[in-house]
């Protein structure tokens, strides 16, 4: 069909651009024609012009003599109006031989044009007058007949030209009335074949649609061809496809109807339009089953009036409204069944627009048995929060990156962690001090190898003896992603075990002491006896017995060693009274005073300074075993001054922890940090003359009255002894 349109259209097209080119060709032919014989009338009237100007030179030449004769002025200006008469003939187109003829006229003329000028010149010659003037008249009828054949000849021409060109313009008229006559019928021919073309596929296919639209969707286009047999096709095939589509959602409507019918949620179908908002339009059978109701009667109701318990009811209207804006709403409200019975349900509903009317689709789930889980669970994780936060051991839970997660009130008390969640806490950071993880990392070698880890170690920044247990994570797919710590302080337990173990080398110490005591006592006293004797000798040279009385003094220096040995192995027991520690602290001072070494150095003096809690409880203790302690301690803070100082004794209370804190300082030399773990053991000195038995004697008589000591020091910078002993236990808090 489009090949004959184009071809038809094609073949219209060029018949009327040749007519068009035809009449235009006509046009111009004829108007060339006509211009041609316009130019050949004046080229005639231009002859017929030259023939009166020769007529009226050959008039002047006639009148010459005569009362009539012209002036010469007038002669000669007729004769040049004739030389520009021939002159003009030039302007026009000519054959080569029509331009000879016209330059020998002209020769002629300008042959005349003398003659006259000769004429005019004489005056009384008449001989020679009348021979010029014979000249001049043969050479004008000369002119004369020239011309006028000429003309002749001219006139024939166009003559014949005017008839034929006349002909021809009445034939190109009467070709141009046919096209213009045919015009119409051409076209009107052109009409119909696109009528008769269009017209008959149209009326099919509108038969088509009309079948469609009934329904009728077996009806099927036949008999067209070309394009409208291609539209005919596609027309068949888009009927059999909305067939196909039509069945396929029927079958999407079955479906999507059994969906609705059986899915365990209930749906709803409620207006959200008009004076019926909330009314329930459809409504699935879980929920009429949910509510107590049956179908029938479920789709009587209203959603919000009838179902909605009154407080989420009042709320509806904002829920509505945002549905409205578009939104998909989730929320927890609670319904009210047939019964009167209250249930919590999740409610998720959005907007549905079905033929131009707005619904709401409400999708209602009851979740009453999954708060009742959610209580369970909650109940569980608070029970286990409970535990877990109950736990003394510090416990903490790590992810990949050493970042602390979550961790007990134990370990959150005494590493001093900030708020998780919000802070970034890192393990080594609080529990080692340090910007990264220290080389027996139990977390380190937990994620190498994948399993628990558990070591002891000390750790300094928290000043605890610690068990670390590393435990890992695992996620579903058996990787690593974190670990539990599980920290249990084990300082009392370590403390105890050294003490044990030091009660242990100190009993091996005091049975080896003893014997030993009594093995050297009896030899030692023998020597010394010998020796006294010899002293007593009136005839010892001076020197000798200088020397006699540092042995015995030597003697002397062995029988203390060893009766402080003896007293360190089997100390004497305890005979415990109330005691005021600030009135036996005061006694000390004082007996100290007296001591020879405070007169080593008259011109350094040793200052004593006193701060005493005067609420100070008393304390059951042995005093004379108890003095013997504080002398120790004053002792040696006295011995660490040779130069002078101060001497500075303190007492105070913790009512909380119900201990007394005796505190003796100096501002000695100080003791180096190397040897402050080792001043406590037994022989360990740095004096000279020392036995290393003081300070060992001094913490096993602390321990005695059950408390401890401890030494803070520095090197130039002093010694302080703290000795913690426990309050009388039936003595009321004087503090209060």
């Amino acid at each position: 069909m489009k090949k004959k349109l184009f071809i038809v259209s094609g073949l219209v097209c060029l018949i009327f651009l040749a007519g068009g080119i035809y009449i235009i060709t006509t046009i111009e032919t004829s108007t060339s024609k006509l211009d041609n014989l316009i130019r050949l009338h004046q080229v005639e009237i231009l002859r017929e012009h030259l023939l009166i100007q020769i007529k009226n030179v050959q008039s002047d030449l006639y009148l010459m003599g005569s009362r009539y004769e012209q002036s010469p002025q007038t002669v000669m200006a007729n004769v040049n109006q004739l030389s520009r008469v021939g002159v003009t003939c030039f302007d026009c187109h000519h054959r080569a031989g029509v331009v000879q003829r016209l330059k020998n006229m002209n020769g002629d003329i300008e042959f005349y044009k003398g003659s006259v000028a000769k004429i005019l010149a004489m005056a009384g010659d008449r001989a020679e007058l009348v021979k010029e003037g014979d000249t001049a008249f043969q050479t004008t009828q000369k002119l004369f007949d020239q011309v006028k054949d000429m003309v002749h000849i001219a006139n024939n021409k166009l003559a014949g030209k005017t008839e034929a060109s006349l002909k021809n313009m009445y034939g190109s008229r009467t070709i141009l009335y046919a096209l213009v006559i045919l015009t119409p019928f051409v076209a009107a021919g052109f009409c119909f074949f696109y009528i008769r073309e269009f017209v008959k596929p149209i009326k099919l296919l509108l038969k088509a649609t009309r079948k469609l639209e009934s329904g009728d969707l077996d009806y099927k286009i036949e008999g067209l061809k070309d394009e409208f047999g291609e539209v005919a096709t596609s027309f068949n095939e888009m009927a059999t496809s909305l067939k196909q589509n039509m069945l396929k959602i029927q079958e999407s409507e079955k479906r999507y109807r059994t969906l609705f019918e059986s899915a365990g949620d209930a749906i709803f179908i409620v207006e959200a339009e008009g004076e019926k908002i909330g009314e329930i339009v459809d409504a699935n059978r879980a929920a009429a089953e949910m509510h107590g109701y049956s179908l029938d009667e479920i789709l009587t109701l209203n959603l919000i009036n009838d179902l909605d318990i009154p407080d989420d009811a009042a709320r509806a209207p904002e829920r509505l409204e945002r549905v409205m804006n578009g939104e998909w709403i989730k929320a927890e409200i609670k319904h009210r069944k047939k019964d009167g019975t209250i249930f919590p349900v999740e409610i998720s509903a959005g907007l549905l627009k079905y033929m131009g009317h707005q619904y709401l689709l409400a999708i209602d789930r009851d979740i009453s048995k999954r708060k009742t889980m959610e209580k369970l669970i909650l109940q569980s994780k608070l029970e286990w929060e409970d535990t877990f936060n109950t736990i003394t051991d510090m416990i903490t839970i790590h992810d990949k990156e050493f970042r602390i997660v979550r961790a007990n009130k134990t370990a959150e008390k005494i590493l001093g962690l900030p708020f998780l969640g919000v802070t970034e806490a890192k393990c080594y950071q609080y529990y080692h001090g340090q910007d990264g993880p220290p080389e027996n990392c139990a977390s380190c070698e937990c994620f190498h190898t994948g399993k628990p880890v558990s070591i002891e170690m000390y750790e300094p920044h928290l000043d605890r003896f610690l068990e670390i247990r590393a435990m890992p994570r695992f996620d579903d797919e058996k990787q690593i992603i974190g670990l539990i710590h599980v920290i249990r302080d084990i300082t009392d337990k370590k403390q105890v075990e050294e003490a044990l173990q030091r009660a242990e080398q100190l009993k091996l110490v005091g049975q080896w002491a003893a014997e030993l005591a009594h093995e050297i006592k009896n030899p030692l006293a023998g020597i010394k006896g010998s020796v006294e004797i010899v002293l007593q000798d009136p005839n010892i040279a001076a020197e000798d017995r200088s020397l006699i009385e540092k042995a015995v003094e030597e003697i002397r220096r062995i029988e203390l060693l060893i009766k402080s040995l003896l007293n360190f192995a089997k100390p004497p027991r305890l005979q415990l009274l109330p005691t005021d520690i600030n009135d036996l602290l005061d006694k000390t001072i004082s007996f100290s005073l007296q001591n020879p070494k405070f007169a080593q150095n008259p011109l350094s003096p040793i200052k004593i300074i006193k701060d005493f809690d005067l609420n100070l409880p008393q304390a059951m203790a042995d005093p004379m075993q108890l003095q013997q302690v504080f002398l120790n301690l004053m002792f040696n803070a006295i011995e660490a001054m040779p130069s002078g100082g101060a001497l500075a004794v303190g007492t105070s209370y913790d009512s909380a922890m119900k201990s007394i804190k005796i505190a003796i300082a100096d501002t000695g030399h100080g003791i180096k940090q190397s040897m402050l773990d080792r001043i406590f053991e037994p022989f360990f000195t740095t004096k000279r003359k020392g036995s290393g038995l003081g300070l060992a004697v001094t913490r096993r008589l602390v321990e005695q009255h059950g408390g401890n000591v401890n030494v803070e020091s520095a090197p130039d910078k002093g010694t302080v002894f703290n000795v913690y002993l426990r309050a009388h236990p039936e003595q009321k808090d004087m503090s209060a």
